[in-house]
């Protein structure tokens, strides 16, 4: 349900795409082309129904509707597990122009700045971080996923390219050679909404998101282990081990939709 009332809503925020590599294979031929941006703000949360109240309750202000009607914002809530944050909140924008519109006239707001008053009390302040991240590839974006595995690595200077390079021979190194007979790994990564996204400003711990989607937890934890257990990853691994450094892996469940159409009454 999550997936499908995503796709009617005609949108895809978590990342959109703006592929840099030559594709080496079947698999990158397939990546997708949208050039969004997008804020993440990361929470640790003490008090989760008054914080969710204070996005509600801004939401459902004149402010907040003009502020997304006129910068195309949509903004999603997400529960994490595994990291420092308890919570995070994406705000995705078509492109940066749209971006400068609409923080512009999100502080103009009244009602932000009781949004954050609220949020402030209903969170540790000390532990509130952002960053803005841009697409560099990704793929079967058509909707957006209930749960999603995000790796934080961090990739030397000058070596984005190559690393990605490599991260899409492996997806289809491992596609191929867990496909035939319908095999699980290659629907999984023909199904998941997966890619690479670039932390543009933010990016003292991380330099890119590595992330992975899926519908159900279960399925979703399965293939993971399943793919970081293959013969194709043990090759990927020693290809990019000199130019990158894992620093967390996260579990990212979305809970709230706040879409730029509102729901007629």
């Amino acid at each position: 349900m999550f997936a499908r009332k995503i796709i009617a809503l005609g949108i895809i925020i978590i990342s959109g795409v703006a592929s840099i590599v030559t594709p080496p294979s079947s698999h990158a031929n397939e990546a997708e082309e949208n050039p969004g941006v997008g804020e993440f703000h990361y929470f640790r949360v003490t008090d989760p129904i008054g914080f969710v109240s204070a996005i509600d309750t801004h939401y459902a202000s004149e402010c907040a509707a003009n502020w997304q009607r006129v910068s195309g914002a949509n903004v999603l809530l997400a529960q994490l597990s595994g990291d420092q944050a308890t919570h995070v909140i994406h705000v995705g924008y078509p492109n940066y122009k749209k971006m400068a519109e609409g923080r512009a006239l999100f502080r103009s707001c009244g009602e932000t700045a009781s949004m954050i008053a609220a949020i402030n009390n209903a969170t540790d302040t000390d532990s509130y971080s952002n960053v803005i991240v841009e697409p560099v590839t990704q793929f079967n974006g058509a909707a957006l996923q209930k749960y999603y595995v995000k790796t934080d690595v961090k990739i030397a200077a000058a070596q984005e390219a190559e690393y990605s390079k490599a991260f899409v021979a492996f997806l289809n190194d491992y596609t191929t050679s867990h496909g035939a007979g319908g095999g699980a790994g290659a629907n999984f990564v023909n199904t998941s909404h997966h890619g690479i996204n670039r932390v543009l400003f933010g990016n003292r711990d991380a330099s890119h998101y590595v992330y992975f989607g899926g519908e159900d937890l279960d399925s979703l934890i399965l293939n993971m282990k399943a793919m970081l257990s293959s013969e194709e990853y043990a090759n990927f691994n020693k290809r990019v081990e000199a130019m990158r450094v894992v620093k967390n892996s996260a579990l990212v469940e979305f809970l709230k939709f706040y879409p730029v159409e509102r729901e007629s009454k």
